[in-house]
């Protein structure tokens, strides 16, 4: 059956950076698509494709079309459906993919149009949608999108995507996590002291700005990405690794962690000074929440996340009791940890107390490391590539579900009705991340 990709902003970052490569990557590999991008701002497809990033070759540039596209122009849908009856030619089957790299608010008016592309069709037509995060601006707007959504296609066509669960990393976390039994008997509330999530990133908003001030940190990330590592952290063993079984265990989780109250929100000092007091984007968060399962009770989770950081790093650190540091009353030894790297490379260490030489049994921390590059090579697929590479193949398993999605903005809706309480200086931790763990007796491993 023939694949045609209708790509909505065509012209935008996503597309250039991330699915142009992804989508030559697939071609490379022999999946049979076509494409039609979808913009505003070239008026032909030569001049699209003379400002491409990189210059696919001709057979790839066969596989891709350009329609000029103002949602707001009925003669761009007509445009749309010329091109769309072009590429189906003599066909009898035909799958239309829509991918929607657009601003939500934007969503009804694009189901609408789809609605016609459909029906001008003189072929059957089966059909996907592919909708980007944030999936909503909060709980209420995330159920009336999904309600338009709905209104056209069923669940099964409705691919909402978070890009991180196309990372080797995450697929990973489940792979260790019960894949090995030394790992497995101790990944619980018995032994795990606490838990650190580190996204910090050295770089500001930049040309994002008009984007991110409608969005701000906890909408940007910690709604979508960081809530999903924290499933796969904390989540049973699912009793098979299908999509289903997977999701079904992450909402379990989900479900048992309350709405956020313990958080900061802040902003860099040079955006502040940008924007003054008329518009208060938080650029910075930490809070601490816990999963009350009878796995993880107990284990508070601390996130720190957000822009202008001295260092760009995305860590995991999952701290073991030192109880033998307690009963010998020894400072020296260290708690033993597990620390999942995933930038700027994915590592996973952990670290063992070990004796120094020539010592009287006095101990080192140190760590034991797998570097998945040094392991398996640095050519492993991207994180969209593999994402494409499922929906092609119709395969929902690095999809989260919209229960999913709604539970994870019950969860931090506090946060989006919260205040910016501090600027902090660029390139440094607020002092209130520093303070959330302080109140504990606990410090950042980073």
């Amino acid at each position: 059956m023939k694949q045609i990709i209708i790509q909505f902003g065509g012209t935008g970052d996503l597309f250039k950076k991330k699915l142009l490569p992804a989508y030559m990557q697939l071609a490379a590999k022999g999946y049979n698509f076509s494409i039609i991008t979808l913009g505003r701002r070239f008026s032909t497809r030569e001049e699209f494709i003379a400002h491409l990033p990189q210059r696919p070759d001709q057979k790839f540039l066969k596989r891709l079309e350009y329609v000029q596209y103002d949602m707001k122009d009925p003669a761009s849908l007509e445009r749309v459906s010329s091109k769309a009856q072009q590429l189906v030619g003599d066909e009898c089957e035909v799958e239309f993919i829509y991918y929607i790299a657009l601003q939500p608010s934007l969503y009804e008016a694009a189901i609408r149009q789809i609605e016609q592309i459909n029906t001008h069709m003189h072929c059957t037509v089966s059909k996907k949608i592919i909708v980007e995060k944030p999936f909503g601006f909060d709980l209420d707007t995330a159920t009336a999108y999904n309600t338009i959504l709905t209104s056209v296609f069923t669940n099964e066509e409705i691919y909402r995507i978070d890009h991180y669960l196309g990372k080797e990393f995450m697929q990973n976390l489940l792979i260790m996590r019960f894949h090995n039994d030394i790992i497995r008997g101790i990944w619980n509330n018995h032994f795990i002291d606490h838990i650190q999530i580190i996204f910090d990133e050295d770089l500001g908003v930049e040309e994002r700005l008009g984007f991110y001030e409608q969005i701000g940190v906890v909408r940007d990330t910690v709604q979508n990405h960081i809530l999903q590592v924290i499933t796969h952290l904390t989540m049973s063993e699912p009793s098979a690794f299908t999509p289903e079984e997977i999701s079904h265990e992450k909402l379990r989780v989900l479900r048992a962690i309350k709405p956020v109250k313990d958080f900061t929100l802040s902003r860099y000092r040079s955006l502040a000074e940008l924007q003054g007091d008329s518009i208060r984007t938080p650029t910075y968060t930490s809070f601490k929440l816990f999963v009350d399962t009878f796995e993880f009770s107990g284990v508070p989770i601390y996130v720190r996340t957000g822009k202008m950081q001295s260092e760009g790093r995305s860590q995991i650190y999952v701290n073991f009791k030192n109880t033998m540091g307690r009963v010998l009353n020894n400072s020296r030894i260290a708690q033993n940890s597990v620390i999942i790297t995933t930038h700027p490379e994915m590592n996973i260490d952990i670290t063992l107390n070990m004796k120094m030489p020539n010592t009287r049994w006095e101990t080192q921390p140190v760590r034991f490391n797998f570097n998945h590059a040094e392991t398996f090579g640095i050519n492993t697929p991207e994180a969209y590539e593999q994402i494409v590479e499922k929906i092609l193949r119709s395969d929902k398993s690095l999809f989260p579900s919209m229960s999913e999605i709604q539970e994870a903005w019950r969860i931090v809706t506090p946060t989006l009705q919260g205040n910016v309480v501090e600027t902090y200086d660029d390139h440094t931790l607020p002092a209130s991340a520093v303070r959330l763990l302080e109140e504990d007796g606990r410090v950042w491993n980073a």
